[in-house]
């Protein structure tokens, strides 16, 4: 036991040396996946190689979800010309009218798709929203967040990635 103290010392040397951050090379390709809204247009992910994909996981009855909202709407605005892609996928039981009613009150500009089970499985099966993903230029997930941010966290993750 006496010479067992020398390990943690080491072990927090290691993790300094080697970093304890994600490593860049391990990161994990985004599930691609191909969804349709109410007017029977898709969105691929894949097709957005080359630009940054906020994918968010959302509904209308969620309140976190309804504050973000104003937010991705101000930032896609602002930073779409510079290669972001914001992507609403509502989880909504209650069908596509409601989220039509929603995106046409709110102005939402950028793609909004309705879910399938299978994109929910492939996302890491999540169970709160809103749930967002962070898919940088080469298609793999740099971040996954769940529950509200403030627009000055999605600015900051937007621009390490732009």
């Amino acid at each position: 036991m006496k010479k067992s103290w020398f390990v943690i010392p080491i072990l927090v040397l290691a993790m300094m040396l080697t970093g304890c951050d994600k490593n860049k090379e391990n990161l994990k390709d985004a599930p691609d996946f191909t969804l349709r809204n109410g007017y029977g247009e898709t969105f691929t992910l894949s097709d957005q190689k080359g630009k940054m994909v906020i994918l968010n996981f959302w509904a209308t009855w969620c309140p976190p979800c309804q504050r973000e909202i104003p937010d991705f709407i101000d930032l896609y605005d602002e930073y779409k010309e510079d290669g972001l892609m914001i992507v609403g996928v509502s989880v909504d039981q209650t069908g596509w009218d409601a989220v039509d009613k929603y995106i046409q009150n709110m102005g939402i500009q950028y793609p909004v798709m309705m879910f399938t089970p299978d994109v929910i499985r492939n996302y890491d099966n999540f169970q709160s929203i809103p749930t967002t993903f962070i898919i940088d230029k080469k298609g793999r997930i740099v971040n996954k967040v769940t529950g509200y941010r403030p627009r000055t966290f999605w600015e900051e993750e937007i621009k390490k990635i732009l």
